[in-house]
C-alpha cells in the first residue's frame, strides 16, 4: 500500500531529505551501522545489523503513523538518516534522532542542516510545539550541533552506564 509521506522530501542547496525506502538500503549503509565509530554514541553499538534487520527497521518506520525516517542525502549520495519519532500527536511532541553514515563527511554542517530541515517540517508541517534530544555527554559535537539549532538543556540521565543530556526545542 502506497503510503503519502513516502513523497516528502525536504531540499536545501546540495542536501536533500527524502523518506527512506526500503530500495534505499545499500551494503554501505548497513556497513555504517556496524562501524564502531560511527555508532559509537548510539544504542545501535549493542546491535549486530544484517540486510534483514535494516529491511525491518525501514520497514517499521516507513508504516508507523509516529515516525518520520529520513535519508540525508548529499550531493546525491546517501550519507546518513534522520528520524522524526515517536511522535505524540496529543502532546505534540517527538523525540529527533539523527547518525552521519560517512565519516570523511563529518564536522562539514550536514547533521546540522539536516535538523534545521526536520524541525522545520515537524513546527510548520505537522505542527508540533516540541522536540527532543538526547546525546551522551561525552558527545560533544552532537551536543553542539542541537545547541546550533536552538536546543537547550531539558535534563540528564543515566543510560547503559554512560550519562545522558536531553536537549529540547520549542516551536516560536
Amino acid at each position: 500500500m502506497k503510503n503519502n509521506k513516502e513523497n516528502i522530501k525536504l531540499t536545501k542547496k546540495n542536501l536533500v531529505l527524502k523518506i527512506f525506502l526500503i530500495n534505499h538500503i545499500k551494503k554501505e549503509y548497513i556497513n555504517w551501522l556496524n562501524d564502531k565509530k560511527v555508532v559509537k554514541y548510539t544504542e545501535q553499538r549493542f546491535l549486530k545489523h544484517n540486510e534483514s534487520s535494516v529491511k525491518k527497521f525501514v520497514s517499521k518506520n516507513l508504516n508507523s503513523k509516529k515516525n518520520y525516517l529520513f535519508g540525508i542525502y548529499f550531493k546525491k549520495k546517501h550519507v546518513g538518516n534522520i528520524k522524526l519519532g515517536p511522535i505524540n500527536r496529543k502532546s505534540k511532541k517527538s523525540d529527533i534522532s539523527y547518525i552521519i553514515g560517512k565519516r570523511k563527511l563529518w564536522n562539514k554542517g550536514i547533521a546540522t542542516n539536516s535538523i534545521s530541515m526536520v524541525s522545520s517540517f515537524a513546527f510548520k508541517v505537522l505542527n508540533l510545539k516540541t522536540l527532543r534530544a538526547g546525546s551522551y555527554l561525552s558527545n560533544i559535537g552532537s551536543i553542539k550541533v542541537l545547541k546550533k539549532n536552538g536546543f537547550v538543556f531539558s535534563k540528564f540521565s543515566t543510560k547503559n552506564n554512560k550519562k545522558t543530556i536531553f536537549l529540547v526545542k520549542m516551536r516560536n
